[in-house]
Formats: C-alpha cells, structure tokens, sequence
C-alpha cells in the first residue's frame, strides 16, 4: 500500500496562493501530456519556451500568459489564436493547458477538430455517442486546434456550430487554432483591434464561410481573439 502524501493527505490538491493547485505527488504518479489529451509533437511545449520573434508574437504569448493566470472557469472565457501555419498557435494553446493544470487544478482536453469530426462519426456509427459528446460539451476547459482546416459537410458544420453554441451559453471555456480570418473585418473591430497591430495581414480565408455567420458570433463573443504575424518555423 502506498504512504499517504504529508503534504495533501492523499487529497492530490493544495493550498496555492489563494487558490487551489494540484499537490506535487500527483505530477509523479501520472504523465501530464496524457492526461491532457495531448499529442506526442507538442509534449514539449510550454508557455515558458515559446519563443517570440517579433511584436505580435510578444503580444500573442502576453494575452496566453495573461489568460492562464487570470483562469476563471465560472466566467466561461476563451481565446482563440488566429495565425498562418507555423507561428505557434497550438504551442500556446497547449502551454495554457498546462498551466492551467498545474496553477488551478482544472484538467482542460485538447482536440485536433479534424480528428474530432473522424471520431465523431465513428461514434455516431456504433451509437456511442453519449458519453462522448457530453465530454466535449460539458468540460471546463478544451481546445479545438485548428479549426475550419477542411471543407465540412452539412452534418459536420452542425456539429462544431453545435458544440461551440451549447459551450456558449452554457459558459465553458473554450481555446481555439485557427489559420482563418474570422470575418476579415477584424481591423474595424475595437474590441480585438489592440492585439491585432498595424501591420497584421489578414488570412483571406474566412472561418464565418465555413461555420457560418452565427457560430463565429459566438466565438467573438466568449473568447479574446488573438492575431498573430510570423514566419513558418516549420520550414526552417
């Protein structure tokens, strides 16, 4: 029989600085990056080591910083990183979830949202959907990494807009990836027009072509929307 932990009594939950956080035996006894659901490419990645390259990257990595100190999972508050590939959106998507993890003791899941619509289907197929969809409803916290990558059919675009509206009003937090511009009018927005920059050239490609006007609504809605400008590191 293993020795209850002195510091949490076996709870696996501390006092931390006026809040709760996750006590330490619980990082040895379980592998954070499975727990997270998160892939084997990104195990390595944490806010601490994003490396910014120019000012709207800085901005990008102070709005993550910003978002996974400040973490209230009451208040239903997102963000959603906007970017061509290879600038490091799913990097501080994933960063954010461990921190979240390791600062509050909230375990957020992340999402490949092409993979998600795959598995879905299957589900959907061998009617095992329930327990599932309710996961991904009703989570505090998830990431949908990169979202409208692909052409969806009618049934897939009902499912996202589904899953982004129930997250919506029922207040769950949801972070989001996208290479789309979300209606290319972003630079008449003020609300999101401080971390968007002067020089910020707008994906051409629309997310509201593939979502739909209402879905995107409700993006601008419950998360920060995050612009970011860079090279594809992945081609270095």
């Amino acid at each position: 029989m293993e020795a209850t932990c002195p510091i949490c009594k076996g709870t696996g939950f501390v006092k931390k600085d006026g809040g709760v956080g996750l006590c330490e035996c619980r990082f040895s006894q379980q592998d954070i990056n499975k727990s997270l659901q998160i892939p084997k490419r990104f195990w390595d990645a944490e806010l601490e080591n994003y490396k910014f390259e120019n000012q709207s990257e800085t901005i990008a990595y102070t709005e993550a910083l910003s978002y996974a100190a400040n973490f209230d999972p009451a208040e239903g508050k997102g963000i959603t990183f906007v970017g061509p590939p290879g600038v490091g959106k799913t990097h501080l998507a994933v960063g954010i979830l461990k921190k979240i993890y390791r600062d509050k003791g909230i375990r957020g899941i992340f999402f490949d949202t092409k993979d998600l619509i795959y598995r879905l289907k299957s589900l959907i197929e061998e009617r095992k959907t329930n327990r599932a969809i309710k996961a991904i409803l009703n989570h505090p916290l998830i990431v949908l990494d990169d979202l409208g990558s692909e052409r969806l059919s009618e049934w897939q675009r009902e499912l996202i807009s589904y899953i982004i509206s129930y997250r919506y009003n029922n207040l769950k937090s949801t972070i989001i990836t996208t290479n789309f511009s979300l209606t290319g009018e972003e630079k008449k927005s003020k609300k999101i027009r401080k971390v968007i920059g002067e020089d910020i050239e707008l994906p051409k490609a629309l997310l509201e072509e593939r979502l739909g006007p209402s879905t995107v609504s409700r993006i601008y809605e419950m998360t920060d929307v995050v612009y970011i400008r860079g090279r594809d590191r992945r081609r270095v």
